[in-house]
Order: structure tokens, then C-alpha cells, then sequence
């Protein structure tokens, strides 16, 4: 957990002498894209696609879901998580943003739900590029407990599209995601 602070903290330096041109950050968006996971000891990675969005309301508040669809060697992954957070501006232009919500995972014939919860920074570089990271941690019923890293960004065309990638490494675990993002 040290790390994490390291990193989160890190990013946060990095960040904030760079936002100050920048303008408020949508938490309205929906995202579409390619994942592929490589889980410890399984051999290929599974790899499919992702969808997630999120709804801003009351200022400070939101509302997420994340989906994704991945299979490999005829063995199905899938996952949703679903529930609410918030995001508190700790500087021009960088927001710390936190969800808690429901987690399930599927693979095979094997499933299991739990709860999640995750901290992570969020910031804008000028008007174009956005960089985020933080830690998550899943807890579920059968499976255990996880805490994974997360690392992204976003190069915004505009006010609507954006293109992004963000790699999430874990326990036994690790996700490149590729997606466009559409805000509202």
C-alpha cells in the first residue's frame, strides 16, 4: 500500500504545476474499448471488450458501471462493477475521485461477487491530455481480497471525443485497456 501512496502522490506533483490552464473535467462519459488480461499462470492472456460509464450529478457526486467480455482458450471472463463515488478538487485542475460499489466476476462456470472500493487522482495537462491513478481494492465472498494499481490517459480531440489506454496490475492479475471515450 506504500507504493500506492507513492504513486498516487507522485502523479499528484506531477500534475498539478501543469493544470492550471485547464478547464473542469466531465464526469459524464461513456467509454467503449479493447481489453486484454494476462491472470497469472493461465497461459495466454483473455482478451475481449470493455464498456464503462459514468453519470455526474449534484456536483460532486456519480454514479458508475464497468463491463467487460473477454474469453481465452474457450474459457469465458466476464465482470461488472456498479455503484457510486465522488470527486473533491485538491487543485486547479486535479480532482481526488473515489467509487465504492458492487464487483462480480464470472469465468467459466465459476462465479463470485463482492465489493469494491478505489482512490486515485485525476488531472487535466493544458486543454488535450488528461492523466489519472490510483489504487483499487476488491473484496470478494469466495475469491479473497485484491489491491491493484491503475495507470492512464486521455488525449481529448474536443469537448466530446477522446482516445485513452489504462493498465491495471494486481495480485494475479494484469489489464490493458484501449478505449474511446465519449463525454457529455
Amino acid at each position: 500500500m506504500k507504493i500506492a501512496r507513492m504513486m498516487v502522490s507522485g502523479l499528484l506533483l506531477a500534475v498539478a504545476p501543469l493544470a492550471a490552464m485547464a478547464d473542469d473535467m466531465s464526469y459524464s462519459y461513456v467509454d467503449a474499448g479493447y481489453a486484454e488480461t494476462d491472470i497469472d499462470g493461465l497461459g495466454p492472456s483473455a482478451d475481449g471488450f470493455a464498456l464503462r460509464g459514468s453519470i455526474g450529478f449534484g456536483g460532486n457526486w456519480l454514479a458508475f458501471v464497468e463491463y467487460a467480455d473477454q474469453s481465452v482458450q474457450n474459457v469465458d471472463l466476464e465482470t461488472i462493477a456498479v455503484g457510486l463515488g465522488g470527486h473533491y478538487g485538491i487543485a486547479n485542475g486535479v480532482d481526488l475521485v473515489g467509487h465504492l460499489g458492487y464487483f462480480e466476476v464470472d469465468v467459466g462456470a465459476f462465479d463470485d461477487d463482492g465489493y469494491l472500493f478505489d482512490l486515485g487522482v485525476r488531472g487535466q495537462i493544458g486543454d488535450a491530455v488528461e492523466l489519472e491513478g490510483g489504487a483499487r481494492y476488491t473484496d470478494l465472498s469466495d475469491g479473497g481480497d485484491d489491491t491493484a494499481l491503475f495507470f492512464g490517459g486521455r488525449f481529448h480531440f474536443n469537448e466530446t471525443w477522446a482516445l485513452g489506454a489504462e493498465y491495471r496490475t494486481g495480485d494475479d492479475s494484469s489489464t490493458i485497456l484501449a478505449y474511446v471515450r465519449a463525454s457529455f
